[in-house]
């Protein structure tokens, strides 16, 4: 049974739920008070006295992240940035002193996801058909009805036990995830090359299938790729491995399969569901084909789109005609028209073994997608 408790909050106060990627807690210590929350599109909808819960989707598991109470809301062409944030942002909340929980990262059991409901807009929590939660269900800001607020502030007031290392010296959920697509795209590129030392062995039950079909150990990658991510040492003792540990979780959320030893890889592996086609290009313009398939690479595609909402805010556009998809379409689903296209190489050149890097790469919409990839068929600078 779900825990349930009493809000902090008046009889007449809203509660919310809103969204933070990685850098809505950039520069906010784990285990310390919120001072509020940086975003946009608060005014109007939330007001001073509001109870706010900040989520995140990460590899198909919702987390909560903590809760305050909503003490006045800065405008900052108005009012200026407050001196304790910790990046910039159109509005700021700032929380009522004493109301706020520590930031922790709770990940919601698929009974809490279930009985999550909101009194506006979708009644409930987007779930695919895989389990997963859908990335983009927690992107608006919504609000929950009165007994999923309560279940939330139990969850928050109970101890949070992936945030603590183990006896073991495993390290907490937290810093797994530090481990983005970027960093784990570098660590399969550097294992390909034999460019990494690292303790780990070769795996004995599963491999990850690379976008070019090699098989790597899923756990030498990810600890490769935590150890770019913190800067620190990492062995097999600080982590494990397995279907449905968090290492795994987070591989596959880069984009790569993992398969059972000997088994091969699915159908669809490699081709990344975003990306434009083109039937003509296999059949008339065969030096093109190497372009199609080095921009279709699932790892590479994630890897980029992560890269892309780092350095801007969390925000992911058309590289070409500067469309916002979630502004345009009003809805955070908007983004799926945006793909990843190969810009920099010349086709000619994109050899097999060709070496792709991100810089290599653009967010195109799908329609600039389909225009320049007509451009290049007709030989034309795009």
């Amino acid at each position: 049974m779900l825990p349930t408790t009493t809000r902090g909050t008046s009889a007449l106060a809203a509660a919310f739920t809103i969204y933070w990627t990685p850098q809505g807690w950039k520069g906010v210590t784990e285990n310390h008070p919120l001072y509020g929350a940086a975003g946009t599109g608060f005014e109007g909808k939330i007001s001073p006295g509001d109870r706010v819960f900040i989520t995140n989707v990460l590899a198909g598991k919702l987390r909560l992240l903590g809760a305050f109470n909503v003490d006045r809301i800065l405008n900052t062409a108005r009012d200026g940035k407050p001196a304790e944030a910790s990046w910039d942002a159109p509005e700021y909340l700032i929380a009522q002193a004493g109301s706020a929980t520590n930031l922790q990262f709770i990940e919601l059991t698929d009974e809490a996801v279930k009985a999550m409901t909101f009194s506006e807009g979708k009644p409930s929590v987007t779930v695919c058909p895989t389990g997963a939660v859908d990335g983009q269900t927690m992107r608006a800001i919504r609000k929950l009805a009165p007994t999923s607020a309560d279940m939330l502030d139990a969850l928050l007031a109970a101890p949070d036990s992936s945030a603590v290392t183990t006896r073991s010296g495993r390290l907490p959920v937290s810093v797994l995830e530090q481990a983005t697509p970027q960093h784990v795209w570098w660590a399969v590129q550097t294992l390909l090359d034999g460019g990494a030392a690292h303790g780990f062995g070769e795996s004995t039950d599963y491999d990850l299938i690379t976008d070019s079909g090699e098989r790597l150990p899923p756990k030498a990658v990810f600890g490769v790729a935590l150890a770019r991510a913190t800067g620190r040492e990492v062995g097999p003792e600080h982590f494990t491995a397995g279907i449905g540990s968090p290492c795994f979780r987070l591989l596959n959320a880069a984009g790569y399969d993992i398969v059972p030893k000997g088994e091969a890889p699915p159908a669809d592996a490699g081709p990344d569901s975003g990306a434009a086609s083109d039937a003509e290009w296999t059949e008339g313009a065969k030096t093109l084909v190497s372009h199609l398939k080095g921009e279709r690479g699932r790892g590479l595609a994630q890897a980029k789109r992560a890269d892309f909402r780092a350095k801007h805010d969390g925000r992911i556009f058309c590289e070409r005609c500067s469309l916002d998809p979630v502004t345009h379409f009003k809805t955070e689903h908007g983004e799926a028209c945006i793909e990843v296209h190969h810009a920099t190489t010349q086709v000619a050149a994109m050899k097999p073994g060709t070496k792709t890097r991100l810089e290599d790469l653009q967010c195109l919409c799908a329609n600039c997608h389909r225009v320049v990839h007509r451009l290049l068929r007709l030989g034309l600078t795009p």
